[in-house]
């Protein structure tokens, strides 16, 4: 497996592709940086504002369209290069080259966060902010990390199953991504709309974000009272999360063994 994995790593290696994720991770460090620096972030410190922005803000829109582009690159690139009929020839099962495509999504997610954590740390230093409460930004941003790259597997079934082009992928994926964000950033699942409160209960955009703000918000902030009914603990969210990514990934499997009959 960790051949595989080397292999599909490679494969993205070659393409430049780790220029191209950096430059999505700094998309949003830079101008919240110089909002930092402007002062513009309220009472927090320039690292805390610079880190709860980034993380419910920058990592819920950007983490989830890199991830789906790096999914149809390396669903389609064996289509492209017209090598499909040679992976029937080689002696390993077409699951494992699935799931070794699938574990290289989540690498590159967890790459992601580190570029971003490292760059809110940064922007802090500069704004002359002390780095504080790190152990725990770090493991909130390494979970971060696989709970949405998880959440974007849904649209990876879509990706292999319609095998369509990649302008396809990227508008589904983009599309998919702001609708899970709009619905958590906007508050959505206070509404008591029936189908409102079923889709904040089931896409994992939203429900990942009820865990997010549970951790960001101050319990003496004002704003605390309002949204702790609608918090939800990490084992709901992870647990909530894991069924759907464990349903996707045996439809993931399933469609693309089928493909390559």
């Amino acid at each position: 497996m960790l051949k595989l994995i080397k292999c599909e790593f490679g494969k993205l290696k070659r393409k430049k592709f780790v220029m191209f994720v950096i430059f999505a991770a700094l998309l949003f460090p830079i101008p919240f940086t110089a909002l930092a620096l402007s002062g513009n972030i309220g009472d927090m410190s320039a690292f805390d504002g610079l880190y709860e922005m980034l993380l419910c803000i920058g990592v819920p829109i950007m983490l989830p369209c890199v991830i789906g582009i790096i999914a149809a690159m390396l669903f389609f690139m064996e289509r492209d290069n017209g090598t499909l009929k040679n992976l029937r020839a080689v002696p390993i099962p077409l699951w494992k080259i699935a799931t070794a495509k699938i574990i290289v999504l989540y690498i590159w997610g967890l790459i992601f966060v580190i570029v971003t954590l490292l760059s809110s740390m940064a922007g802090g230093a500069i704004a002359g902010s002390d780095l504080g409460n790190i152990v725990e930004k770090i493991w909130i941003s390494l979970m971060t990390a696989f709970l949405y790259t998880t959440s974007i597997l849904p649209v990876v079934i879509a990706i292999v199953g319609f095998n369509r082009s990649y302008i396809f992928s990227i508008i589904l994926t983009f599309f998919y991504t702001m609708f899970g964000f709009m619905l958590g950033f906007s508050g959505s699942f206070t509404s008591t709309d029936p189908v409102m409160k079923l889709l904040t209960n089931i896409i994992p955009s939203p429900i990942i974000y009820r865990w997010q703000a549970s951790m960001m918000i101050e319990e003496t902030a004002t704003a605390y009272a309002i949204w702790k009914p609608y918090f939800l603990p990490l084992w709901i969210v992870a647990i909530t999360v894991f069924v759907i990514g464990i349903l996707s990934y045996f439809a993931i499997i399933r469609i693309y063994q089928r493909k390559e009959r």
